[in-house]
């Protein structure tokens, strides 16, 4: 049977690391490695992609596409994707909030997460079109929601000079990280979208827009901080050690 001491500095060690490990918080398949939308809600033309998309993931072996239109060798008419008002109600925006913005139609996922105070959102993004920038009827965007908020991450002006892409469409930001701190405890619909945008009425549903996204973490800093240093568990584990011995030779 193991001594007090000894017991107690397995205990000690085991706390340690079990506050370590439960220190950070997730959002569940935020990098997609299950190859598939596994706890999460899609809505339109979404897939998970390897790098055969001719985009690396950032993190892992997949990554989150979403797309504006049903690409197989070009944009297909017969398309599945969700129109605004749908999409808002998917989203949980208010009323006409896409609508208002010209939007026409457009792709989505979305999960629920529980955040605590002090919490920070983070995740990786990359935005594709084949859009012309110069052609403002057709601002085509990217964004991502928390609740009742939307959250603009490029637009079809954003790409300036234009990156040129490797995948079926022909410009790309790059994979950017995006980081948000959460300040209130609770429940948050988390979503991502892109969407078809015309300005003229006339429909935009032949040119393709894409989103891409990867490693969506929530981690929260608080308690981060509140993990010992790894010299204080080495030194909280040595004053264990040396009472241990102490005790041992009656000191």
């Amino acid at each position: 049977m193991f001594k007090l001491p000894i017991l107690t500095l397995i205990t000690v060690a085991g706390l340690l690391v079990a506050t370590a490990e439960t220190s950070q918080a997730a959002v569940v398949n935020g990098s997609f490695e299950t190859g598939n939308f596994s706890d999460w809600i899609p809505s339109g033309q979404a897939s998970v992609e390897t790098s055969g998309f001719q985009v690396k993931p950032v993190n892992g072996s997949y990554q989150a596409v979403l797309q504006t239109c049903f690409f197989v060798g070009a944009c297909d008419d017969n398309q599945s994707l969700t129109n605004a008002n749908d999409l808002e109600s998917f989203l949980g925006l208010s009323g006409n909030e896409l609508v208002n913005l010209s939007v026409v139609e457009g792709s989505a996922i979305k999960q629920t997460i529980t955040a605590n105070a002090g919490d920070v959102l983070s995740f990786s993004w990359n935005f594709l079109t084949d859009e012309d920038a110069t052609n403002v009827d057709y601002n085509d965007f990217a964004f991502f929601t928390l609740n009742n908020t939307l959250y603009s991450l490029a637009d079809i002006q954003s790409i300036f000079p234009v990156n040129p892409s490797f995948s079926h469409l022909k410009k790309e930001t790059g994979y950017q990280t995006y980081t948000i701190p959460i300040s209130v405890t609770g429940n948050y619909i988390l979503g991502f979208g892109v969407v078809d945008v015309d300005k003229t009425g006339g429909g935009d549903n032949t040119i393709n827009s894409a989103l891409l996204v990867d490693n969506i973490k929530l981690t929260n800093n608080s308690d981060i901080a509140k993990v010992p240093e790894p010299d204080t568990i080495f030194g909280l584990l040595l004053t264990l050690g040396l009472a241990s011995k102490c005790k041992r030779k009656n000191c």
